[in-house]
């Protein structure tokens, strides 16, 4: 992507969270292939009346942060963007997309108001512009980059290649995070070297080739058949009628087929059919994500089998603290796992390398799998953060973190767990006394957690006594929202976080001075955020992630916008302070 009309997408991308107005299911879904793997999608209409509603503006954003600067580059590639032709009150798609043994490659899709006006923006801003046509679209080809800009009456679509690989790996190609390179406002970068980059991760294709390729890619997606487009998807087309904010959608299915032999064919088999979708909403106070994992048939079968795990509250429930940071309950029957690698055939391998590894106790995959309940549980509380002595340098400090924490998890069949318990591998770590395991003499050392196993539970935590305590029982926990609480019980997971008593265990003298007042507005800003997963339904699975706010009468997404300039502002000024010292 040139960096001009990166802009333009990143711009448009920035603005559809200003302007108003799009249809319930975006027309420019249909122009999304069936072997997309991941697909973004940003819902103008939504957002906008969350901002617009509550007077803010672009010009008010891009006045917050310029000085005396009337040039300023970030406002001048908004009124371009403004009159590029570009609707701005559609919605936006990043897509990646698995083409098999082909070269993969990335697609931006928005709708277009104004194909003239396009054409002309680009004449103006391309040096390199030369226009053509085929079929019933208009495309550019970006020989430097390797893309192709294409457009019809409705709709625009800028793809470039990428290497598939690199993006699993979490590469995405350009300069910055989101695979928008040159993203950045100013005139005067030179964005070669990330160029340079991102060019390197694809696959060479000699100039005209890959034009070729790329054209008639895009003819492609231009004239999608129903079957063909993602849209024919019901996961995918029931996100996009949800209306969300942002959406995201995920298809594992071509991403693993662009492996090939890589990956075994039950393995491709099994997850057929299989997808995850997550919708954000910003509300008054909070965010909200809803998130629903489809299974296919054959998996849905082996979540059947297992029956609805319900996630064990007590465990939390005798946890010894009133002031706990944040939690996980989770109940997960461990035989799933079992049935998922014998679907895929490689169980006997398994087995094969446990039997090896575990010597004449013929360890195999299922005596490992039932010898965990798969009730777990995961605490932390107590959070202090304070100066003491150095142990090292005489006179001075270090700041020093303490947490109590607490992970318990229970033990299944008994005699599966003895078995996997007496390998010889285990022995260096942990040896057993009477009915239970303690750690080895030699794992005994200064700042080990402490451990306790018997044939009921297996718990670690920070130190000796919070073990104790909370195998005592004695403990209640306590300063939780037992709404919330109450809400786990019958489901599978269930987490929560405190942000408010993470940021009031930092203290201000940690804080450089010329930070704090940004500081305290982070630490003003959230509250805590909860997290639940429900019981399969046969066909899916559904979760929700609350992330919840201190101001509660605001809107979420205004009061991270409003944050966000605060900090950008901030930034700018340090740079001006720092560069104005004379050295």
């Amino acid at each position: 992507m040139t960096k001009m009309f990166s802009k333009v997408l990143l711009t448009a991308v920035t603005a559809a969270v200003m302007l108003s107005a799009c249809s319930k299911v975006p027309d420019q879904s249909k122009y999304i292939p069936k072997t997309a793997g991941v697909v973004l999608s940003i819902n103008s209409k939504q957002i906008t009346n969350k901002l617009v509603t509550n007077g803010l503006t672009m010009e008010k954003m891009f006045s917050a942060l310029q000085d005396k600067d009337t040039a300023n580059p970030a406002m001048k590639a908004w009124k371009d963007a403004e009159n590029s032709g570009v609707d701005l009150q559609n919605n936006f798609f990043v897509s990646v997309v698995f083409n098999g043994s082909q070269q993969s490659y990335v697609t931006l899709t928005g709708g277009l108001k104004d194909a003239a006006k396009f054409e002309a923006y680009l004449k103006k801003n391309l040096p390199s512009f030369t226009l053509q046509k085929k079929n019933d679209f208009q495309y550019v080809w970006e020989g430097d980059q390797e893309a192709v800009i294409g457009w019809n009456k409705e709709t625009v679509i800028y793809l470039r290649g990428v290497d598939a690989n690199k993006l699993k790996n979490g590469g995405l190609p350009g300069g910055m995070p989101g695979g928008i390179p040159g993203g950045g406002f100013d005139e005067d970068e030179d964005d070669s070297s990330a160029v340079d980059s991102a060019v390197a991760t694809q696959v060479r294709y000699e100039a005209t080739d890959a034009q070729a390729t790329w054209v008639a890619e895009a003819d492609h997606l231009f004239h999608l058949k129903k079957d063909e487009s993602a849209a024919d998807i019901s996961a995918f087309h029931d996100l996009l009628k949800n209306n969300a904010d942002l959406s995201v959608y995920v298809n594992p299915e071509p991403m693993y087929a662009s492996q090939g032999a890589a990956i075994p064919a039950n393995l491709k088999k099994l997850l057929e059919g299989s997808y995850y979708t997550g919708a954000v909403n910003f509300e008054k106070g909070k965010v909200v994500m809803d998130g629903v994992s489809y299974a296919g048939k054959d998996l849905a079968d082996i979540y059947k089998k297992y029956g609805k795990t319900e996630s064990d509250v007590k465990l939390l429930e005798q946890y010894p603290s009133d002031n706990i940071l944040g939690f996980m309950v989770y109940g997960f029957d461990f035989r799933m796992v079992g049935d998922i690698v014998k679907a895929t055939g490689l169980d006997g391998m398994a087995n094969i390398s446990l039997r090896m590894y575990s010597g004449n106790q013929n360890l195999t995959l299922d005596d490992i799998l039932n010898a965990f309940n798969g009730q777990m549980f995961f605490a932390a509380s107590d959070l202090s953060v304070k100066k003491t002595p150095s142990t090292v340098v005489q006179g001075d400090s270090i700041t020093r973190t303490d947490v109590k924490w607490v992970f318990a998890m229970k033990v299944g069949d008994k005699a599966a767990f003895e078995k996997v318990m007496s390998i010889p591998a285990l022995q260096t770590f942990v040896s057993k006394q009477g009915n239970k395991y303690v750690l080895a003499p030699m794992m005994q050392q200064p700042g080990m957690p402490a451990l306790n196993i018997d044939d009921k539970l297996i718990t670690v935590a920070n130190d000796q006594p919070t073990l104790d305590a909370y195998l005592g029982g004695k403990g209640k926990a306590g300063g939780l929202d037992n709404s919330f609480v109450s809400k786990i019980k019958g489901n599978p997971m269930g987490a929560y976080i405190n942000f408010e008593k993470i940021a009031a265990a930092i203290p201000d003298n940690e804080i450089p001075e010329s930070g704090k007042a940004i500081a305290g507005q982070v630490k003003d800003l959230l509250k805590d955020a909860t997290a639940i997963t429900h019981p399969f339904d046969g066909k899916s699975q559904h979760s929700e992630v609350v992330l919840n706010f201190r101001k509660q009468d605001e809107n979420s997404l205004v009061q991270l916008v409003n944050l966000g300039t605060n900090v950008a502002k901030f930034v700018q000024e340090e740079k001006k302070a720092d560069t104005s010292v004379v050295y």
